[in-house]
């Protein structure tokens, strides 16, 4: 996290960037942004499975943010092996080290490297792998 400067810490754990607060613990959490309104992601469990969904959409509703997909943590976390990690296991010291932010849009990914490089990764069947 040391790339991105806005970055406080507080003494409860929790991180502070730009007003919003949210919990440092996930990666995703730092990574995935919302391609329809620009929020970040949030980490739930929904039906036994860890997915990931826009803010947005958590606190206002669908109709704040209709086309911002919820995706499956496992799919994100293969994807990421496959066009980031090295041997496609996924290592999330290479994803922090090599990701700045996915732009998560309504059927696919657009993954935005250090190095400036972006990469595009579709949905398969043009929706993103949930439930």
């Amino acid at each position: 996290m040391d790339k991105r400067s806005r970055v406080i810490s507080n003494e409860d754990g929790a991180v502070e960037i730009s007003g919003i607060k949210y919990n440092g613990k996930y990666i995703f959490g730092n990574l995935l942004v919302c391609g329809d309104c620009g929020a970040s992601y949030r980490r739930r469990t929904e039906r036994n499975k860890v997915v990931w969904c826009c803010t947005t959409r958590i606190e206002q509703g669908k109709n704040a943010c209709p086309h911002s997909p919820t995706l499956d943590e496992a799919w994100v976390q293969d994807t990421l092996s496959e066009a980031v990690c090295q041997n496609g296991v996924y290592n999330e010291s290479i994803i922090r080290n090599k990701v700045d932010k996915i732009q998560v849009y309504d059927t696919f990914i657009l993954i935005f490297r250090v190095d400036g490089s972006q990469e595009k990764k579709s949905f398969q069947n043009g929706r993103p792998m949930i439930y």
